[in-house]
């Protein structure tokens, strides 16, 4: 009864944190720190620093994201329960597209705040990539509400 709710809380919490992260690096630490004499190493050793929070969040929704999608197609297959959806193809197709940008997210986080030289340059010039994490995070964000809408 409880179990839901909280896996949705956990799950929607975590992107929230996350994001709002990434969104915060972007908008308000980047610019500051392009104001100072060492933005590089500013800016690399913060993403360093909220990597842990990455990591923890990019496992919580991982794992609530997947009990998620295991328990919609555990009640979309039960035949006593009455579905709003009676073509899946539509919303199997639209979480393909959520998956696959997640993928990408999860990917740029990585790449972001793994302390591996061969990640450097991109660390030390987040911006651009920042922006596309950004910009398909709030994708990802209305496709899951479209999702919502449908089931």
């Amino acid at each position: 009864m409880f179990l839901k709710p909280l896996i949705q809380w956990i799950h929607v919490g975590s992107v929230v944190l996350m994001i709002g992260g990434f969104f915060f690096f972007r908008v308000v630490l980047i610019p500051i720190a392009k104001r100072q004499t060492d933005a590089d190493t500013l800016i690399s050793s913060a993403l360093r620093r909220f990597s842990s929070i990455v990591w923890c969040t990019l496992l919580s929704v991982l794992i609530s994201g997947l009990y998620n999608v295991v328990s919609f197609f555990r009640t979309a297959r039960n035949p006593n329960v009455e579905s709003v959806i009676s073509d899946y193809s539509l919303y199997i197709l639209v979480l393909g597209v959520k998956f696959f940008l997640v993928f990408v997210i999860y990917t740029l986080a990585i790449i972001l705040t793994f302390p591996y030289p061969v990640f450097e340059p991109v660390q030390k010039k987040p911006s651009p990539w920042l922006n596309v994490l950004i910009f398909f995070a709030l994708i990802i964000i209305f496709l899951s509400a479209f999702l919502r809408r449908i089931a």
